[in-house]
């Protein structure tokens, strides 16, 4: 798991100086999946609460207070 979080990192430091606001909002934060599942669903459901973490920190920086509470806590993927 530790390797993996290291991985998560660097991507998150790519991500910041690589790509736009939007790029990272649209992407990472609230891009979804096949099952449309975004990253917070995944993290939530397999309970990695320092990915949790980080995702919070770079939603806090590049999300309004209604995207955070409709798109990320309470979007829904294709089981609702």
């Amino acid at each position: 798991m530790e390797g993996n979080l290291e991985v998560l990192h660097k991507i998150w430091e790519w991500a910041e100086e690589e790509l736009t606001n939007e790029e990272i909002k649209n992407r990472l934060l609230l891009g979804k999946d096949s099952e449309g599942k975004t990253a917070w669903h995944w993290v939530t459901k397999e309970k990695i609460s320092e990915l949790l973490h980080i995702i919070w920190k770079c939603a806090e920086k590049r999300l309004t207070t209604e995207e955070i509470n409709n798109k990320l806590l309470l979007g829904t993927d294709s089981e609702g």
